[in-house]
């Protein structure tokens, strides 16, 4: 669009926010003498005012200009609210799976969802599909995405070249580059519209989120790990992630959570999840209800969906194949003593504050036991060094919460885990514990240290099984590539060091992430290649096209952290049956628990129909003790039986199973899905037209376009290069999609409508509508078949009371031609108007036809004009309507969910008074703003009131249509007989 300001005209280059904090970039548009660019808050400029388009009038026109400008305003004008306008932009082949949750967003006032698909679905992909949908209608100019670290330069990555997004990664130097760059008063959120940063960065940039204008949209990847930590039945424990994710929550209009793994076993962290996109959505005893929730999650299973036309399974994978290893005689020794040792010293400390430090330390050297005899020694002798210390704090907050977040397996990087163990291992009970005998844990350590030591690489029964298995593997599968997990960087070193193959390749969390992407593009081109990789540098490797065989050198405790290993290659793209084997120790009691310990978890999950990864069982500290104290089997057996009553019934009385088994209508969701995007084609130019079109513009501009192959080159030219972000160089590019897909073409550009040339390139298209040189808006079309006519086209908008764009539809209406050039009444028929805007044109014989054409139409120009604005308005209004009943019945059923939040909130806090025995009562929501716990049953329900009030004020702005504006002429088709032409 164009304004008028400071006696200039401007052309609008870029709209950042809404309403009164809406921020213009705008370029100048007149040849008078000043600056080129300027940006300005619109709320601040009282000499600021929209341009309208220069009056239609009736004279000799360019068909193909014409069509140009249809399209460049189809390309760039928001539809309506379920249509999948930007499904087609991104560099990637769509599958229908992957619009659901781009509909549902889309669908709702405002996009507050959690993508909870399985790991290998493609999030990211759905995620930047739903940016695209959102930005198509104005409202992503400010996006921010916080993940896990060592998954930014990932998001960057893919943003950029699956979606010509240009994300900025933001960390601590490039915080300090832009408070550098730009005055105190702006902020560096601010600066940076569309960012990526870490979760763990983020969380002590709290002061300058809460300072900044409000986000557009905030996306959390990986948003497990911003869930509330379970502190006992009922409780959460507030974190460092949980308040920065509140903050986000309460910092951003749309809110998009993606997981694979959005539950780990406890109702509490669940709730804390969901009540990041509305309070509503969950009570504080972790209940939710299907039908108030089932429109905010989705959530599908591999076996759920399928890809391609006939449908394929997204992903084959055979069962799990074990790799039993013997141990040998100084290897049993080693875990028998350590066995013996836990269950001696838990026994004694049962029942006392120094159990939970002891049965810490003691876990970490079993799961280390279990890994190599190498990661066993490093533990060990750190073991030794603590045990010189004579006492130790019993049970400080610091080590109960790291072996909280330890016992729920969850991937940690690297530095943190090694920290972690670093704090378990440096426990040691309090001497006042008198059943605790120092001097004979001394004792064991030092034996255990004799004789781990004497373990060489030639005796380890482990790496022995693992030498063999990979020759067998070479020698039947030549040229195949193998990647090997395990969760520690020592027996990474190991294994490196020893395993005696070539070439070896390993990642873990500690390699830097530009040598980790190298590391990663030379094992995809190096046959028979092995890449050893850690937990932490697994999170986020997409490897389907380099791999299809996983080997687990030690399986984790946790189903969860198997999964997400498996993940890397079993996901969208794979197009081989993945192969997954595990190597354990046969003759171990440790191994032989987990192994029963798995094989009861997978009856569960399969009873449940949900995957293995929501329940969190093995995390669980009763069945973890129960395996340390060396409890009898069928004590072993009764808790983990225990457990899993729990959990199920956890689910079923919760409604938790109902949307975490999957997507209950997904056959009907993805049917919709299709429907939209069949509506979009007749919406949107077709290939040939938007190839022509960028081209045609191209040239006219002053730009080339060399070569006729499927790659082209392009040269921008001295005009188009001058808009944001288009070359000034030539460069490689195309408009198909298979080409663009293609390994090989990475560095060859997509020419979709979020490309910056093709945004160049339809922003000038549209400022035909404000030249009053222009003489191309109306225009001869042949058609061959129905009556003649005008065919006008006029641009509607649709806007919020808060200044949101809803809608913005070109709105084409038919007007026949009657007796005597007389136009008859505007037709009614909205599909059949845009297929007659759609429908090709007969070929036109001669000039001298085409104005003997608009001869005949031409004294009715001016009436049917008003005949097709009525109808126009007609439209727009039956839309608004629509609209607003669509809005205010959002509003009152967010309104009912909200009344009944509060009403179950302020019941649940006065239970909780009623059994606190004198003691505080926290309520989970508060935990992260401030809140921990109620002194008195008052002070909890004026914080509840207040969140309440603060909810439902915010329903009375956002969900009302504002005074809708006249409809304006772009332009008109003079529909005429062929055979007259």
């Amino acid at each position: 669009m164009r304004v008028r300001l400071r006696d200039r005209r401007w052309e609008i280059e870029a709209v950042h926010g809404a309403g009164r904090d809406t921020f213009l970039e705008l370029r100048r548009a007149d040849d008078r003498p000043g600056p080129r660019r300027i940006s300005v808050i619109a709320r601040l400029e009282p000499t600021l005012e929209l341009e309208p388009a220069t009056q239609l009038r009736f004279g000799t026109g360019n068909p193909v200009r014409l069509a140009e400008l249809h399209n460049a305003l189809a390309l760039t004008m928001a539809h309506g609210r379920g249509d999948l306008l930007a499904a087609e932009h991104g560099r990637i082949e769509v599958e229908t799976y992957q619009l659901v949750p781009v509909l549902a967003g889309l669908r709702q006032p405002r996009t507050r969802l959690l993508v909870a698909d399985d790991v290998g679905l493609g999030k990211t992909i759905e995620a930047g599909l739903i940016l695209l949908e959102l930005a198509r209608r104005g409202r992503a100019d400010r996006v921010l995405i916080a993940c896990p670290a060592g998954l930014q330069d990932q998001w960057v990555e893919e943003m950029r070249f699956r979606f010509n997004l240009e994300f900025t990664k933001v960390d601590s130097r490039k915080w300090l580059d832009l408070r550098r760059s730009y005055p105190t008063t702006v902020s560096p959120w601010t600066a940076v519209p569309l960012a990526v940063s870490s979760i763990d960065y983020l969380k002590t940039n709290l002061a300058a989120i809460q300072a900044a204008p409000t986000f557009d949209v905030v996306i959390i990847d990986e948003a497990q790990h911003v869930a509330r930590a379970f502190a006992g039945e009922g409780r959460t424990n507030s974190t460092d992630r949980s308040r920065l994710a509140r903050t986000l929550a309460d910092h951003s209009r749309e809110l998009i959570l993606l997981s694979a793994t959005p539950h780990n076993g406890y109702k509490e962290s669940f709730a804390s999840l969901v009540q990041l996109l509305s309070p509503h959505l969950a009570a504080d005893d972790g209940r939710v209800d299907p039908d108030v929730l089932k429109s905010y999650i989705v959530r599908r299973l591999k076996d759920d969906v399928a890809r391609g036309k006939p449908p394929q399974p997204i992903s084959r994978r055979n069962s799990p194949q074990p790799i039993p290893v013997q141990t040998t005689a100084r290897e049993k020794e080693i875990h028998r003593r350590l066995r013996g040792h836990s269950k001696r010293v838990l026994a004694a400390l049962k029942d006392t504050d120094s159990y939970h430090v002891e049965a810490f330390a003691l876990e970490v050297l079993r799961k280390r036991a279990l890994s190599s005899p190498y990661a066993l020694l490093q533990s060990l002798r750190r073991r030794a060094g603590s045990l010189g210390v004579e006492t130790t704090d019993h049970a400080g907050k610091r080590r109960l919460d790291a072996q909280r977040q330890y016992r729920a397996d969850q991937v940690l990087p690297e530095q943190d885990l090694e920290s972690t163990e670093e704090l378990a291992l440096s426990g040691v009970p309090a001497a006042k514990a008198a059943n605790f005998d120092l001097d004979g844990e001394r004792r064991l350590v030092a034996t255990l240290l004799e004789l781990v030591e004497a373990v060489t690489p030639g005796d380890d029964s482990k790496l022995t099984e693992l030498r063999g298995w990979l020759r067998g593997f070479r020698a039947g599968r030549r040229g195949d590539r193998v990647i090997i997990f395990t969760e520690y960087r020592d027996t990474l070193e190991y294994l490196q060091e020893n395993l005696g193959v070539a070439p070896i390749l390993r990642i873990d969390g500690n390699v830097p992430l530009a040598q980790r992407h190298a590391v990663l593009a030379e094992f995809a081109r190096t046959p028979g290649a092995v890449l050893l990789a850690t937990d932490a540098a697994g999170e986020g490797l997409n490897l389907q096209d380099a791999c299809h065989v996983v080997v687990h050198y030690e399986l984790p405790w946790n189903p969860n952290r198997l999964e997400q290993r498996n993940g890397r290659v079993d996901r969208y793209g794979q197009k081989e049956i993945v192969e997954i084997s595990y190597l354990y120790l046969t003759d171990t009691r440790d191994e032989e628990i987990l192994q029963r310990l798995r094989e009861k978890i997978a009856e569960i999950t399969k009873q449940l129909g949900s995957s293995s990864d929501i329940l969190g069982i093995a995390g669980r500290s009763d069945v973890i003790d129960a395996l340390l104290e060396d409890l009898p089997e069928e004590e072993l057996e009764a808790r983990l039986q225990a457990a899993a009553e729990q959990v199920r019934q956890y689910l079923d009385d919760t409604g938790a199973l109902a949307i975490l088994r999957s997507k209950p209508d997904e056959k009907q969701a993805e049917a919709e899905a299709d429907a939209s995007r069949d509506a979009a084609g007749w919406l949107l130019p077709d290939f040939d037209e938007f190839r022509d079109l960028v081209t045609s513009v191209l040239r006219q501009d002053g730009g080339h376009v060399t070569g006729s192959a499927d790659v082209v080159t392009i040269t921008a030219g001295p005009v188009l290069s001058q808009y944001p972000g288009v070359p000034a160089e030539p460069f490689p590019a195309t408009f198909l999609r298979s080409v663009a897909l293609d390994p090989d073409n990475r560095g060859v550009a997509f020419l979709t409508p979020v490309h910056p040339l093709v945004r160049a390139v339809l922003q000038r298209v549209r400022t035909r509508l404000y030249d009053p040189r222009a003489t191309d808006r109306v225009a001869v079309k042949a058609i061959v078949e129905g009556p003649e006519g005008w065919l006008f086209t006029t641009i509607g908008r649709l806007q919020a009371d808060d200044g949101r764009l809803l809608e913005e539809p070109l709105i084409p209406v038919f007007v026949p031609c009657g007796q005597g050039g007389k136009p008859g009444e505007a037709c009614q028929d909205q599909a059949s108007d845009v297929r007659r805007l759609r429908v090709r044109a007969a070929p036109v014989e001669s000039s001298a036809a085409a104005e003997a054409a608009m001869n005949r139409l031409a004294s009715g120009f001016d009436a049917a004009a008003e005949h097709a604005t009525r109808e126009a308005r007609r439209r727009l209004e039956e839309r608004t309507q629509q609209t607003q009943d669509q809005l205010q019945a959002e509003a009152e059923r967010l309104m009912h969910d909200l009344e009944r939040w509060k009403n179950a909130e302020l019941a649940e806090a006065e239970r909780r008074f009623e059994t606190s025995a004198g003691h505080g009562v926290q309520l989970g929501l508060f935990a992260d703003v401030g809140h921990g716990d109620f002194q008195t049953l008052d002070e909890a329900r004026k914080i509840v009131e207040e969140e309440f009030q603060l909810r439902r004020d915010a329903l009375h702005t956002g969900y009302s249509v504002a005074a809708t504006p006249e409809p304006e002429l772009v332009g008109c088709i003079l529909l005429v007989e062929a055979a007259s032409c």
